[in-house]
């Protein structure tokens, strides 16, 4: 598996998302319901984001 298949498929927590971007839990969730932000992940209860995503949308 290489680094970039690693990257694809890697899901992160809220905390880690939350310091990548610096935004608040609110703001994340308010861009979310507007389209402005990835869409999580839900691994059972949990919820998650691709860091690949996430980059994504701090590159644009």
């Amino acid at each position: 598996m290489t680094t970039e298949t690693n990257q694809e498929t890697l899901l992160i927590k809220i905390d880690r998302v939350k310091e990548m971007t610096g935004l608040s839990t609110t703001t994340i969730y308010e861009h979310i319901k507007k389209g402005l932000f990835p869409q999580p992940k839900k691994c059972g209860r949990a919820t998650r984001w691709r860091l690949a995503d996430i980059q994504a949308y701090i590159n644009a």
